[in-house]
């Protein structure tokens, strides 16, 4: 039987030094790529998350900055939603269906560009689906609160922008509107 003697001590230990530093610098190179595709899948799937919960609440993705004030709720029911807001140079809207419609700032611009058409077409198409909707499900009370359109109008904006879309509202036959306010939190 051979002893160990101080020299095969210092080598049996000089040896294992070297094998766990080659193992732990073999290691982490090797673990690289998974804390990077973990980070990846983090990142992907948060985004997915976020996406998912606009596509639940469409109200959540809108540029407008409605004016806060302390106002009654009503929620009689589901009506026409859309926000108002001017981010560059035109009047930009975005409906509860993701809809985005643009135009120019200047009112009379705006009357005849073919967005602003669109938009007035898209808003007689909305009034006869809920119309038609509450037609065949017999509900006569609901047809006034139901076409009502509940617009979230940037703060910024002033009534010469707001113009062209009561001439929208009021061609398409709606005749009942609101606006979206927020509160402040106190």
């Amino acid at each position: 039987m051979i002893l160990p003697g101080k020299k095969h001590v210092r080598l049996f230990e000089e040896a294992t030094d070297r094998a766990i530093t080659r193992h732990h610098d073999e290691l982490v190179p090797d673990m690289m790529p998974g804390f990077v595709a973990a980070f990846v899948v983090l990142i992907v799937g948060l985004a997915c998350a976020i996406k998912a919960f606009e596509a639940v609440n469409p109200r959540l993705s809108y540029p407008a900055q409605p004016m806060a004030l302390e106002a009654d709720s009503d929620d009689s029911g589901r009506g026409i939603w859309f926000s108002l807001s001017a981010p560059a140079k035109s009047i930009v809207v975005t409906t509860d269906d993701q809809k985005i419609f643009e135009w120019p700032l200047d009112p009379l611009k705006a009357l005849q560009s073919k967005s602003y058409l669109e938009f007035k077409d898209y808003l007689r198409g909305r009034r006869k689906q809920v119309v038609e909707d509450l037609v065949l499900s017999m509900d006569q009370e609901g047809i006034e609160s139901k076409s009502r359109a509940v617009i979230a109008v940037d703060e910024h904006l002033t009534y010469a922008h707001f113009k062209p879309i009561m001439l929208a509202l009021s061609s398409a036959g709606i005749r009942s509107y609101g606006f979206e306010t927020r509160s402040d939190g106190d």
